[in-house]
């Protein structure tokens, strides 16, 4: 199994890279700094480190020219910095790759895929068939529209009011993306200002709390910083 090292101080965006792609199949570990990622790098073996830029102690592009000297691990520069200067230093401090903030778990998983196979020297050619698909693991939660119940992993129905079936009809129409704050204020019937904005926040809030009440773990309802909301647990829908 490949295992990845996560290095960003934004926790939200930690913990949705790792259950994006755990879900894909990869082995993660999360840090949220330079320190805490030497120390795991002194103990563990990692196929490839994901570093952010900002990180609190120590720039990310420092990071990955050490990094990028080790010819046995890949290295993907993960920032909300997207200009032309920006890549070049990126790939000058020796980045394999180099994605802009936000980034879709399931394009990262695709190039995490082929820079190991790289890095193994089993990048197939053109006329090479295609890897098998990956395995899709079977959904975990229920949500039931009809009858207005989320049930939970370990089969515990969770009651729902009206604005959280909105809510994650929403969250639920693109299974594994992002709805963005505008579409979800729309589907609530919220102006899209602060008190919108906060009647929205209300409802996510309680709905976790509600979740994590009764299934005693985390709500797989994640945060994307400056985007929306995403329910990154799998999920099957009943309609009728």
């Amino acid at each position: 199994m490949t295992r990845i090292i996560i290095a960003e101080d934004e926790v939200d965006l930690l913990e949705l890279l790792q259950e994006c792609l755990n879900l894909l199949g990869f082995e993660t570990v999360g840090v949220g700094s330079a320190l805490a990622l030497f120390r795991e790098l002194a103990t563990s073996s990692f196929d490839v480190a994901i570093i952010d830029v900002g990180l609190p102690d120590q720039s990310g592009y420092d990071i990955v020219e050490v990094l990028s000297k080790r010819p046995d691990m890949g290295v993907i520069m993960l920032t909300a910095r997207g200009g032309t200067e920006d890549r070049i230093r990126g790939f000058a401090s020796g980045a394999d790759l180099y994605f802009v903030k936000p980034v879709d778990c399931r394009e990262l998983g695709a190039a995490i895929h082929s820079l190991v196979r790289r890095l193994d020297g089993n990048e197939p050619t053109a006329e090479a068939a295609p890897p098998p698909p990956a395995k899709v693991a079977p959904a975990a939660w229920t949500f039931d529209r009809t009858r207005w119940i989320l049930r939970t992993h370990d089969a515990i129905d969770i009651d729902l009011t009206s604005a959280e079936v909105m809510l994650l009809e929403k969250l639920l129409r693109q299974p594994g993306e992002t709805a963005s704050r505008q579409e979800l204020l729309r589907a609530l019937g919220y102006e899209e200002d602060e008190a919108g904005n906060r009647n929205l926040e209300a409802i996510v809030r309680r709905l976790r709390r509600k979740v994590e009440t009764v299934s005693g773990g985390k709500a797989p309802i994640q945060t994307v910083h400056s985007r929306g909301y995403l329910f990154s647990a799998a999920i099957s829908v009943i309609s009728v």
